[in-house]
């Protein structure tokens, strides 16, 4: 009795066992059912392709953008093309970048800017573009990958959409991926009738503009958006835009004891424009430690090497980390590079570490042969972050001293080391 209900036992496992293997498609039948008269069919196939991850799931989904008459299977697809993250799918995502449908419209835009960044979105693809947009200065595509032309083309499109979150979403994924051919598309877009899309487009052109495109954002200075004007404010520093020191310091003057103050010195201190010496020696003998801060940096980039003997002797008398690594950038910045240890020390801080790594890059080309000694560092993290320095300013001859790093002991160096080799290798654009 015991042998019979074994053997019914094993009767019955197999025949579930054949059940289950039955109900799952392969990817030849997922494949064939992108073709099926019923749409639930279609969806949930664009649903298992994606999931799948398989290269060979590109050209079928692609055809079925193409072909597919219902919008929410549209959608499905180009969720599947996303999911499979490869480069292959970028032309069937830029079609959909001009779906009739505007949801589709928006889902392909957020796709591209995924496969590019290798950036995975929380949330909704309008905050996912926003947050990633504000994270960087620079625009910040994978080191070793060149976004196609005909994303940038499809994203001038966008600029003149009818919705506003895509004009929006196309602003921010234009400084996301570098997209400096469409520079004169995102100044176009700056008079946009909504704040959102006129502060897209001025972080983005932060972003990829030059000079000349930074000046169009003067008049934003003045914006009726405080959202508008602040992102107006961090453009012009970004880009140096010394034509705007009369507006900044106009308009520092009107919020000299607001906190708005503080945001409108930054700027004023980065465009280095020497007509404002006289408002940086002045906020220098304040007692704030962040507006202090702030005016050491501007007299740093609008004073000449006369200004050293002052810059040092306030450096060794000054007690305040913030206040002692913005004198060591000053003095390093007139060309003494005495004091650049403070500085690459600085690296780990959590709290003055991003300063640090944008003093150095400030500082520019000139000073990598007086960095490579610290890729010795016993820090990793000091190791990790000057790897991420040298790839953004070195040149061929920075491969010697990086390539030691791949065998660095620390897994975070070696990954540091090997994206900046890639990206030294790879022909400036």
């Amino acid at each position: 009795m015991t042998l019979a209900r074994a053997a019914i036992g094993v009767i019955l496992f197999t025949a579930s066992a054949d059940a289950s293997g039955a109900g799952r498609a392969s990817f030849e039948d997922l494949v064939a059912n992108l073709k099926s008269p019923t749409v639930k069919t279609r969806l949930e196939a664009a649903q298992e392709l994606g999931k799948s991850r398989r290269r060979e799931a590109v050209t079928p989904l692609a055809a079925a953008l193409r072909a597919e008459p219902e919008a929410k299977v549209r959608l499905e697809v180009v969720r599947a093309l996303r999911e499979l993250r490869n480069l292959d799918a970028v032309p069937a995502l830029v079609a959909a970048m001009s779906d009739p449908e505007a949801e589709v419209r928006e889902e392909a835009l957020g796709s591209i800017v995924e496969v590019y960044s290798e950036r995975e979105r929380s949330g909704a693809v309008g905050r996912f573009l926003e947050l990633f947009s504000d994270e960087y200065e620079k625009p910040t595509p994978p080191l070793f990958t060149t976004v196609d032309p005909s994303v940038f083309r499809a994203l001038a499109q966008l600029l003149r959409d009818e919705r506003k979150e895509l004009r929006q979403g196309a602003a921010y994924a234009a400084g996301i991926l570098d997209g400096r051919s469409i520079a004169g598309d995102l100044v176009a877009v700056l008079p946009d009738v909504e704040p959102g899309v006129r502060g897209a487009a001025a972080t983005a052109i932060g972003k990829v503009g030059t000079s000349a495109d930074g000046q169009k954002l003067i008049p934003l200075l003045s914006d009726e958006s405080a959202s508008v004007r602040n992102r107006a404010l961090a453009a012009i520093g970004a880009l140096r835009v010394r034509e705007a020191g009369p507006a900044l310091r106009e308009m520092y003057e009107a919020n000299r004891r607001k906190e708005q103050g503080v945001k409108v010195l930054e700027s004023l201190s980065r465009v280095a424009d020497p007509a404002q010496a006289d408002l940086f020696r002045e906020v220098v003998r304040e007692s704030d430690p962040e507006r202090k801060r702030i005016a050491v940096e501007g007299l740093a980039r609008v004073s000449d090497a006369s200004m050293l003997p002052a810059f040092k002797k306030d450096f060794q008398r000054e007690r305040g980390d913030d206040l002692r690594l913005a004198y060591a950038f000053a003095i390093a910045r007139l060309g003494d590079r005495d004091f650049l240890d403070t500085l690459v020390l600085g690296l780990p801080s959590s709290s003055a570490g991003k300063r640090v790594q944008g003093y150095l890059l400030e500082l520019g080309p000139g000073i990598l042969t007086d960095l490579y000694p610290y890729l010795n560092d016993q820090d990793a993290e000091i190791r990790a972050q000057l790897c991420d320095i040298i790839a953004a300013m070195g040149n061929a001859s920075s491969l010697s001293v990086l390539e030691p790093l791949v065998n660095d002991p620390s897994p975070k160096v070696v990954d540091r080391a090997n994206r900046a080799i890639e990206r030294l290798r790879k022909p400036r654009s």
